[in-house]
């Protein structure tokens, strides 16, 4: 799967709701508000397959996560699955945009 140079996904997150394991937040993915949900797990990032191809990877693959809230910072996760929902398994991740309420994520392959 080849990736564009520069290719990346990003999300504007507010946090909606609280699940079992985490919480759930929305944001808009081409032109629709989709659901993202956020576990402290770290079991890494979950992609739907359109996002997936968008930055060409595949399940295996390591993504950059960088998360730009009050104090901004990146992590690394991988790709633990591709299907129909996005999900982001990673305490770092889960704690930064659950203490603001929301975040801007970048998403990129390297």
């Amino acid at each position: 799967m080849p990736n564009d140079a520069g290719t990346e996904l990003v999300f504007v997150v507010d946090v909606s709701s609280f699940t079992q394991d985490g919480f759930q937040g929305s944001s808009i993915y081409s032109g629709q508000r989709i659901a993202i949900e956020f576990d402290a797990g770290d079991k890494g990032l979950y992609l739907r397959r359109e996002m997936a191809q968008r930055l060409g990877v595949r399940k295996g693959s390591r993504v950059s996560a960088s998360v730009e809230a009050e104090k901004d910072q990146t992590v690394q996760l991988a790709v633990a699955g591709v299907g129909s929902e996005l999900r982001i398994s990673d305490a770092k991740v889960y704690y930064a945009i659950g203490r603001e309420g929301g975040a801007v994520i970048r998403l990129r392959s390297y």
